[in-house]
């Protein structure tokens, strides 16, 4: 059986399965180039289908990651809002029309991921790839969050929380799974949502909001949690039951995506921080009471769902807020679950997964692994290498790149690598990475200001193999998307300054033999040859999307300031990019 996935607005994705397994899964912005793309994905469906070499008229069926008719719940919630002021209508009416009738871009006029294309699905699909008839479907968007994350492990017994934004009805949902059966526990109806509390702040505090919110979590640690009482007494408030409130009239998602702030919050917490601008030492203040509440919140949920079933130690994370890996990290030290997982894309891309899960009731061999999206060849690098009117460099076996590349990162150069297929999900895992070694502290600095260009507070994550994880971090389990904040020991943080933040965690990646037998290789004899089996690992980009192409690798790197190019089979130096031959 052959099932399309989508994900049409948030973060757009596809995700094509046969038989079984799935064949390609790639999110909408890799290949339109736009961050956090929520068109509806006509470019990802091409592209699985290109993969799956099939038309979509082959496909049996489509698996849709939202039920769109399902209106009472965000009529009433939104009505509500409305009536707290002028200001609060005015913000639902701008986002409501954009919502539903935004036209897309001119290149895609029926792509523009509206809540309308939902029910238009098959005639979209008709017009770009030909007629469709085969079963569209329509599922829980939390069921499908909570699916593709229960797929990463096969526990018998598990707490499953999916949080978010905000889905049909509800913001968060924890259930009970144990021995195939699911029972709900505890559901928060939207608009609370603790998505939209952390998403008011990342506003608030000057960030773009729906992509900003991991740099305000990267800020929180430089300031205290002096507010965090002060936010659970007046804007998220705690139930007695595990739930919560928000108080949208003092934090009001809406009017906070068109930059309006209620004077109300302003004298509470202070002003907002107008972008651009350096965080004041009450910004840090209120960055890190929004972590710290936000994490209070969580905990105070999951305790109440653990106490009803204290022999269950497992739990599987999903959902936009599962990115939040500040709070998985302390979830995990609290010793409440003696394990935890959230998959590669917990956000809305990986609903195009679940969408397939919850359509099939059927496990996906491969749904565990980040690495799903479109690999290439050295003829199609070589390609690239000619369509940008530079000649190939000789290629090289695999011991010499891996050789070139570790000489090159003890030296303390930076290393551009793009190897096997594209991750699938928001973090470069090995695939798409920028690396650099972690014993130098000042090349943070150096690649946050001369390569990224990005804010100078923001940390990097350290990738380590499985074996060599606990020896650096004290985490107790694998964290194999870099999805749990994790502290490092303290007789290690001077050996790998560059990848421990300034409250002395990180953000580990630890990879096994078995998921990337190139990259572990790699790590490994970076170890043999420095003693420290870790690497500073970054996102292969600069103010975009992670590269997908060899095109835009080659683009990426001629115009950064990267020292080392391993692409493939092939290895460019900066002599050979400034013209002195291919290495």
């Amino acid at each position: 059986m052959i099932v399309l996935g989508l994900a049409t607005m948030g973060t757009s994705a596809a995700c094509l399965t046969r038989d079984g397994e799935i064949v390609a899964a790639i999110e909408e912005e890799r290949l339109s180039r736009i961050k956090n793309d929520g068109a509806f994905p006509l470019r990802a469906i091409a592209e699985c289908l290109r993969q799956g070499e099939m038309p979509l008229a082959q496909v049996d069926a489509v698996a849709v990651y939202w039920r769109p008719w399902r209106l009472g719940t965000r009529i009433r919630g939104t009505l509500g809002k409305a009536f707290t002021s002028r200001d609060a209508r005015a913000a639902i009416r701008t986002r409501a029309t954009k919502a539903l009738f935004s036209p897309g871009t001119e290149a895609e006029p029926e792509s523009g991921g509206r809540w309308l294309d939902l029910f238009a699905i098959r005639r979209i699909l008709t017009r770009a790839f030909g007629p469709y008839r085969g079963a569209i479907t329509f599922h829980d968007h939390h069921l499908t969050h909570q699916l593709y994350g229960e797929a990463m492990r096969d526990w018998p017994a598990c707490l499953s929380l999916a949080y978010d934004g905000g889905g049909e009805a509800d913001s968060t949902v924890l259930d009970l799974v144990e021995g195939g059966r699911r029972t709900t526990l505890k559901r928060v109806a939207w608009p609370n949502s603790l998505g939209h509390f952390y998403s008011f702040f990342t506003g608030y505090l000057g960030f773009r909001m729906l992509e900003g919110e991991y740099k305000m979590m990267g800020l929180a640690p430089y300031g205290r949690p002096l507010l965090k009482d002060l936010l659970l007494e007046r804007v998220l408030r705690l139930g007695p039951d595990g739930g919560y409130r928000l108080d949208t009239g003092l934090a009001d998602y809406h009017r906070a995506l068109e930059h309006s702030f209620p004077t109300a919050l302003t004298e509470l917490v202070g002003p907002p921080r107008a972008p651009d601008t350096a965080p004041s030492p009450g910004h840090l203040t209120l960055a890190a009471s929004v972590q710290a509440a936000f994490e209070t919140a969580l905990l105070h949920l999951l305790a109440w769902g653990k106490s009803r079933h204290p022999d269950v130690h497992r739990l599987v994370l999903s959902g936009g807020c599962a990115l939040n890996v500040t709070a998985n990290g302390r979830l995990l030290q609290t010793g409440l679950f003696d394990e935890i997982i959230a998959p590669p894309a917990p956000h809305d891309a990986g609903c195009a997964i679940g969408a397939v899960l919850a359509r099939t009731r059927a496990p996906l061999r491969n749904a565990g692994s980040p690495y799903l999206g479109p690999a290439f060849g050295d003829a199609e690098i070589a390609a690239a290498f000619n369509d940008a009117g530079l000649p190939p460099p000789r290629p090289v076996t695999e011991d010499a790149l891996i050789e070139a590349v570790v000489t090159a990162l003890a030296a303390r150069g930076v290393v551009a690598w793009f190897q096997g297929r594209t991750e699938f999900g928001p973090r470069a895992l090995g695939s798409r990475s920028i690396l650099a070694d972690p014993r130098d502290d000042a090349i943070r600095t150096d690649i946050n200001a001369k390569i990224k260009k990005r804010e100078l507070f923001r940390p990097f994550a350290p990738s380590t193999t499985e074996e060599a994880c606990a020896d650096f971090f004290e985490i107790g389990q694998p964290s194999p998307y870099m999805n749990i904040l994790a502290t490092v020991r303290p007789e290690m943080r001077g050996l790998i300054p560059a990848v421990t933040h300034v409250d002395g965690t990180a953000r580990v990646h630890s990879v096994s033999r078995e998921a990337n037998p190139l990259y572990h290789r790699l790590i490994t004899a970076f170890g043999a040859r420095t003693g420290v089996p870790v690497l500073l690992n970054t996102s292969f980009n600069i103010q975009e999307p992670i590269v997908n192409t060899p095109a835009e690798a080659i683009r990426t790197f001629l115009a950064s300031d990267m020292d080392l190019l391993a692409i493939g089979g092939y290895l460019c130096d900066r002599d050979w990019r400034v013209g002195a031959g291919a290495p």
